[in-house]
């Protein structure tokens, strides 16, 4: 039977995931059009900025809605292969845009002032071609290459692109790490040696971060030979205070802000360094802006939300049946997590800045759509779990 189209969500869908997403991102376009209150602002300029938050949001909720109701894993299955490509395909396009800030990681929509990030929807294709080539498989006869080989190609091609052409660090961290994590979820037998040999290789890796990130093993990053900039945001990370006016200096504010804004902050729209002291306050910066604002309250509020999103995608990972489900909704608590760590690691000096924005937080319209359309997709696995007959009609 062929179902009607609605645009609403699908019966069963998690409605605290679904409350805390509107709530961060309403939350969100607050402080992004705060963020842009500054000398050159004016009430044309700030509505516009309103409307484009609107807009994000709107296109990232009928995304959601469509993949909530009509995912089907039948039709990904049958066509991962060209949908894989198509991302590799739109993730080289950048490469023919003009940089910004250093990186090739944005394709400009002429006319109307808006780019689009194709990393962001990568980071979706990562966790559904995981999910579908090595979720669920039972039988034997299956081989290992059968089984990696496209997953294989797609990661160290996506990963590559990213780090190397388009110079976007942080992305490709992220997309390294769903892949790597992602992996040691199937429980088929032709996986279980390469789980247990990359799971070793996980944790010696975590060491070897917690090393790189202190004053040790910075001397040995500055040795390596690697781009000045990435460097730079290693020695800022290591003393944001020892170079305020060039390499610190957007750390150095961001930490202004934090002390400022104490327990209860300095109230909406009184923020002071986003007058030219966090030259991207509305994005990797968006945080220490709320807290200058907000204070810690704002923050645990963002955390809170956070906590929500991501312990009842990892609560229903755990109780559905089939391991592609499992996969798809602990890879979206993944994919939050890590930007989570990321931005909020690098705007206070835990580790180095990778321009990660915080999701649903920061402005970009393809961050938010891409993480909508993700929940969108765990909304789809976790109705059609509670009513598995009508859902497969």
């Amino acid at each position: 039977m062929k179902r009607k189209f609605s645009l609403f969500m699908p019966k069963g869908y998690n409605k605290y995931i679904h409350s805390a997403m509107i709530l961060l991102s309403f939350f969100g376009s607050l402080m992004v059009i705060s963020a842009n209150i500054n000398h050159n602002s004016t009430p044309m300029s700030l509505a516009i900025v309103a409307v484009r938050q609107l807009g994000f949001f709107v296109i990232g909720y009928l995304a959601m809605v469509i993949l909530a109701r009509y995912w089907s894993w039948d039709f990904i299955k049958k066509h991962m292969t060209s949908i894989a490509i198509f991302t590799i395909v739109l993730l080289i396009i950048p490469l023919f845009f003009p940089s910004r800030s250093g990186a090739w990681a944005w394709i400009e929509i002429p006319g109307i002032n808006a780019t689009i990030q194709p990393s962001e929807f990568a980071k979706i294709t990562m966790i559904a071609i995981l999910a579908v080539f090595l979720g669920d498989i039972r039988s034997k006869r299956v081989t290992l290459p059968e089984m990696t080989t496209t997953p294989l190609m797609f990661a160290i091609s996506a990963i590559l692109i990213v780090v190397v052409f388009q110079r976007d660090l942080g992305s490709a961290v992220i997309l390294f790490a769903l892949a790597w994590i992602l992996v040691l979820i199937p429980s088929a037998p032709q996986l279980r040696k390469s789980q247990w040999t990359m799971m070793i290789i996980f944790i010696l890796g975590v060491f070897l971060l917690l090393f790189l990130i202190s004053k040790p093993g910075i001397i040995i990053i500055e040795s390596l030979g690697l781009p000045e900039y990435m460097v730079n945001r290693f020695r800022a990370m290591a003393d944001p205070f020892a170079d305020t006016r060039n390499i610190g200096y957007q750390l150095y504010n961001s930490l202004v802000a934090f002390v400022k804004g104490n327990w209860m902050g300095v109230g909406f729209g009184n923020s002071i360094q986003k007058f030219g002291y966090l030259p991207v306050a509305q994005s990797d910066y968006i945080l220490a802006i709320i807290v200058e604002e907000t204070g810690f309250i704002g923050f645990l509020s963002v955390f809170i939300g956070y906590t929500v999103l991501i312990g009842h995608l990892i609560i229903q990972s755990l109780t559905v049946r089939s391991e592609r489900g499992k996969m798809v909704l602990f890879g979206t608590a993944l994919y939050l997590l890590l930007h989570f760590i990321l931005n909020v690691g690098g705007v206070t000096s835990l580790i180095p800045l990778t321009g990660v924005p915080l999701l649903l937080i920061s402005a970009g319209g393809s961050s938010q759509v891409a993480i909508m359309m993700a929940l969108g997709i765990c909304q789809n696995i976790i109705a059609t779990e509670k009513f598995p007959v009508r859902r497969s009609e």
